[in-house]
């Protein structure tokens, strides 16, 4: 009998695999789910986050722009139990908007996996993102 060594998905992967379910299973909008996982540079989980309001706050989900001022994204979510420095890697569901891309090259991640683009994405995201020395990566799984 022949055992052949199981190939493991590489980490942006496996990261973005922990972000997936966590939008689907705990976001509560119904609009978008969106989902974030953040690896440490030994790449053990530093966290998980989604999309929503903040603990306590009420939301009236039937009034979608109403909601929006309420929503904190997946990225920021995820990080706030994270210390500076101290994350390499951010694996999203969604590409992150601008606003979050200052917060994730303020926490000093370096690495950005997404696996689907807004419509409305700002192309210049990218170019933002190189000046932040931050790799900005869609994956494909």
């Amino acid at each position: 009998m022949s055992l052949e060594k199981k190939q493991r998905a590489p980490w942006p992967q496996f990261a973005m695999h922990l972000a997936l379910p966590t939008a689907n299973e705990r976001c509560e909008d119904p609009y978008v789910q969106v989902g974030a996982c953040c690896l440490r540079h030994d790449n053990s989980v530093a966290s998980l986050g989604y999309n929503g309001p903040p603990p306590g706050v009420e939301v009236d989900w039937s009034d979608r722009d109403k909601r929006r001022k309420r929503m904190l994204h997946a990225e920021v979510n995820c990080l706030r139990y994270v210390k500076p420095g101290e994350g390499k890697l951010l694996a999203v569901t969604v590409i992150p908007c601008m606003s979050c891309l200052s917060v994730i090259a303020s926490w000093g991640i370096k690495e950005v996996y997404y696996l689907n683009d807004w419509s409305g994405t700002d192309p210049e995201i990218f170019q933002v993102a190189k000046e932040f020395g931050i790799k900005l990566e869609k994956l494909a799984l």
